[in-house]
């Protein structure tokens, strides 16, 4: 085939583009992402109508019933009763609108796997006899042309590899390669009736033309949806295409295509924005990012963490982004403010309070980002607004189950002191030797340098100085002191050997419920306000 005539696609009119624009496309595709009610169906619609000879548009609301039989017709005519709905070559425009799309395109049923069986089977028929007239006039063996059909049972079987089309004439079979018996298409299952439908679309789109497919993950399960994909575009290299997605994961497996946003569609016009490329973020991110409504907030850990569990629950006005380390945490909030194309949002950071000093503290909120008062994120469960809620659901008298529950934590702080003080030092420490290098280059200055931030460190010290500070939280039985240097995971088991259960488990039951208002109101009263970013 030949090079695609269409490697921009006309987007719509917004602020910045008054007249509308001609994006160019990265590698043929454009990925259009938006959350319900951005407009992303009707976009599709709109981009279809901008050329009705070369544009050929799936919409999410489609039949995938099977036809049980089809009879072989004219090929243009089969052709123009896919595109159009009729077979009448004349006001293809009128057909179009009010046959094929009901005169409601963004709302019809496209009901039209009957007819494109239909000209697929036609096509392979005119062939066939094409090819038959052709040997009649051949001394020597000729190979027989491909068909659509040909080409939708190579990929359709390259993608379900454990099933086989079989097709003979005007009907169509398949089965599992184990099974020698054979059954109808109209039996298979909704995603293999769907990567045929979609297969078969994608190679009957008119020669250079741009396929729109609007949610092309549907009824696909996400372990295929790449590779139909990969296989389509590459049948059809002549070919643009544009995928309207809310999917993320699909939107990002579209690696090197041209991906834009769709914030929202009012009084018939679409705010959309080019996704910007960005080494700042991984691109999953980004799209996150930038398809939120609300304030981000990054946070480490990852979706299966407490961390992202106990912050959706207290910032459930944000849209909690996790991104691993707090190092990532503090990249990303500061990746952000450097992005123009982000700036209609707000975005801000929390991480563990890990024992930081009062002017790491000052620096990280002076970037927008918050620290817990206590070690980590586990210690939140043990504050005494949480025990107390606790203890009243579970039927203990309050004030005798917050003193229980200190006294167990005191006790196993003394017991790992040692371990607790050592920590404590050997994090400063670390900080400490962050600052070497920075300055002059070559060995000399590196020399120096490395010298300078040695002897800046006293690691016995250090370790008197902690040693004073946790025998201070132990004698006055400073408990907010202790959950802000106490830093194992297993802490809030003493709270469940208090109260006979699995404390965490247990809070965060409770919190996935629909009784949970005063324990996300408690949880979000002991988390400071996420400060702005200092100019």
């Amino acid at each position: 085939m030949s090079e695609p005539i269409a490697r921009y696609v006309q987007m719509p009119p917004t602020a910045t583009y008054p007249e509308g624009h001609k994006l160019p496309l990265r590698d043929r595709v454009l990925v259009v992402i938006g959350a319900n009610g951005s407009g992303k169906t009707r976009f599709g619609a709109w981009l279809d109508s901008q050329n009705i000879t070369l544009h050929h548009r799936v919409s999410a609301h489609r039949s995938l019933v099977f036809p049980e039989r089809v009879q072989p017709m004219d090929l243009q005519e089969a052709e123009l009763r896919l595109f159009t709905g009729h077979t009448d070559k004349n006001e293809q425009s009128h057909y179009r609108q009010h046959t094929r799309w009901q005169n409601q395109p963004a709302t019809a049923l496209l009901n039209d796997f009957e007819p494109l069986v239909t000209l697929m089977v036609s096509e392979s028929f005119t062939k066939s006899d094409e090819y038959r007239v052709t040997m009649k006039g051949e001394t020597k063996y000729v190979v027989p042309p491909q068909t659509r059909l040909d080409l939708v049972k190579q990929i359709w079987e390259a993608v379900l590899p454990a099933r086989e089309l079989i097709i003979t004439g005007n009907r169509i079979e398949t089965r599992n390669r184990q099974d020698k018996k054979a059954y109808h298409a109209k039996e298979m299952s909704d995603g293999e009736r769907g990567v045929f439908h979609l297969i078969g679309e994608a190679l009957s789109v008119p020669k250079g033309g741009v396929f729109i497919v609007d949610e092309p993950e549907l009824h696909l399960h996400r372990a295929i949806q790449a590779r139909l994909w990969d296989a389509v575009e590459s049948a059809r290299p002549d070919c643009a295409f544009v995928y309207i997605t809310h999917d993320l994961g699909f939107a990002a497996s579209r690696k090197d295509a041209t991906k834009v946003w769709l914030r929202e569609y009012t009084d018939d016009k679409w705010d959309w924005e080019e996704v910007p490329e960005s080494d700042a973020f991984p691109e999953s991110m980004l799209l996150e990012v930038m398809g939120s409504r609300r304030p981000i907030l990054f946070v480490e850990g990852d979706r299966s963490s407490v961390d992202y569990f106990i912050y959706g629950k207290a910032f459930p006005e944000h849209t909690v982004v996790p991104c691993g380390s707090c190092g990532l945490v503090v990249h990303s909030a500061c990746s952000f403010t450097q992005m123009p194309s982000l700036h209609h949002n707000k975005c801000g950071g929390l991480v563990d309070n890990d024992g930081r000093s009062e002017a790491d503290i000052k620096m990280l909120n002076g970037l927008g980002i918050a620290v817990l008062p206590v070690a980590l994120v586990e210690n939140l469960f043990l504050l005494e607004s949480i025990l107390v809620i606790a203890a009243e659901k579970l039927g203990h008298n309050p004030a005798e189950t917050v003193a229980k529950v200190k006294e167990r934590v005191f006790a196993t702080l003394l017991t790992n002191v040692v371990r607790v003080i050592s920590n404590l030092t050997r994090m400063e420490i670390e900080a400490g030797l962050r600052t070497f290098g920075k300055g002059g280059d070559g060995a000399e200055a590196l020399s120096a340098a490395y010298k300078s931030a040695c002897a800046a460190i006293d690691p016995a010290a250090i370790y008197a100085k902690w040693e004073n500070e946790i025998g201070r939280v132990l004698s006055e039985k400073d408990y907010p002191a202790a959950l802000r240097y106490y830093k194992t995971k297993g802490l809030p088991s003493e709270a469940g050997n208090v109260l006979g259960v699995k404390f965490q488990d247990q809070v965060m039951r409770w919190l996935r419920g629909k009784d949970s208002a005063s324990l996300a109101a408690a949880l979000r009263a002991a988390i400071p306000e996420i400060p702005a970013v200092a100019k």
